[in-house]
């Protein structure tokens, strides 16, 4: 008990990473109201690490169903967990992009300071768990997003997912370049708003795009006006 209080006053000692600052909403909010049933396809990997909960697959695909994705956009592959359940659940006829740096060069514009994100950075294996049968629907930019240009994709996305490095420099890059990148009812949605990612949480607590947490998740939404 005694941690667990720990915890919880962590989260809240320092205002800049007030995680109670955020509305938020529970899975079970972000079912529709009505409607037919959906089913969902997981893949699951027991040994994959730093990535997306079983949990936050399925706010994920969620958001995705709310915001009819046919077009998706994600800043951070790794390993491709969250790519492939896309992939599983999206028409046939979807676009599905993915960015990471080069494995071949893992320079970046920004430095990356935060130790486990520059030794993901470095990881060979981009893409690896994506399964062979889904990654030819998959376009797949090996590029630092830093110098990625949005700009011909500007407003061409229904759904983006930002879950690259996790400093000040490359959220904000990557949150505003997503933003520009998304349709007009589209929905963002970032990985690690968690206190453990400071510049996350402080960056999307001073955002204008109103940011939503998803309880018991480390997710949080906007939907684009």
């Amino acid at each position: 008990m005694l941690g667990t209080a720990l915890a919880a006053s962590a989260e809240v000692s320092d205002r800049s990473v007030d995680l109670l600052r955020f509305p938020t909403v529970t899975v079970n909010e972000l079912l529709p109201e009505s409607g037919p049933e959906w089913r969902a396809t997981l893949a699951l990997f027991p040994t994959a690490k730093a990535s997306v909960s079983v949990l936050e697959s399925v706010c994920l695909l969620l958001l995705m169903k709310r915001s009819n994705a046919t077009a998706v956009f994600e800043f951070g592959t790794y390993k491709g967990v969250s790519i492939t359940q896309f992939a599983l659940n999206l028409p046939a006829d979807s676009r599905m992009f993915t960015l990471d740096l080069p494995e071949s060069d893992a320079s970046s514009r920004f430095p990356i300071s935060i130790p486990k994100d520059a030794a993901i950075a470095s990881e060979p294996g981009k893409g690896s768990l994506v399964p062979p049968d889904l990654k030819p629907r998959i376009t797949f930019i090996a590029r630092d997003s830093a110098t990625f240009d949005a700009e011909p994709h500007a407003g061409q996305f229904d759904f983006v997912f930002v879950d690259g490095a996790h400093n000040a420099e490359y959220v904000r890059n990557d949150s505003e370049k997503g933003w520009r990148m998304l349709r007009p009812g589209g929905i963002i949605t970032w990985h690690d708003c968690a206190v453990a990612d400071p510049d996350v949480v402080r960056f999307l607590l001073g955002c204008p795009y109103k940011p939503t947490r998803i309880r018991d998740t480390s997710l949080a939404f906007a939907v684009k006006s």
